[in-house]
């Protein structure tokens, strides 16, 4: 009876360890991210481009408060003037990082976000469709 009770309390011990490991994110690592988007500008292309169908770069400001803008300009611009700014909202969840510009624009997500040194790399998603690869880089 002895050893079965202790075989009882090892199983259940082990349930309980493994009930309370998960296969989501740590929400750690969400703040991580956050925390390191703030600062600085993250510059890539997100797939805007103007009426005349002239590709633009994206330069986005996170601010903390879960707003933020993209200022863009135009590739082959010399002096990087800011062509087009746009305000939109952020978060950060599960590795999936959301942009919304609002209702006259696409929905932007990047899945499996990961963040090195100045790098943001991930998989861009718009309006839920897969668009491809998309990396940022931090400038200061």
């Amino acid at each position: 009876m002895r050893k079965m009770r202790k075989f009882l309390n090892i199983l259940f011990l082990c349930t309980l360890a493994l009930g309370l490991s998960s296969c989501e994110p740590d929400d750690g690592e969400d703040y991580y991210i956050y925390d390191t988007l703030l600062g600085g500008i993250w510059v890539g292309d997100l797939g805007f481009a103007d009426a005349y169908n002239s590709p633009l770069e994206s330069g986005l400001y996170f601010e903390g408060n879960g707003l933020g803008r993209d200022e863009q300009a135009y590739y082959n611009d010399p002096y990087g003037e800011v062509a087009f700014s746009l305000p939109f909202r952020w978060d950060i969840h599960g590795r999936i990082l959301r942009l919304d510009y609002g209702y006259n624009y696409p929905l932007l997500e990047i899945y499996d976000v990961y963040v090195a040194g100045d790098r943001l790399s991930g998989v861009l998603y718009v309006d839920g469709h897969m668009d491809g690869p998309v990396m940022l880089e931090r400038q200061y």
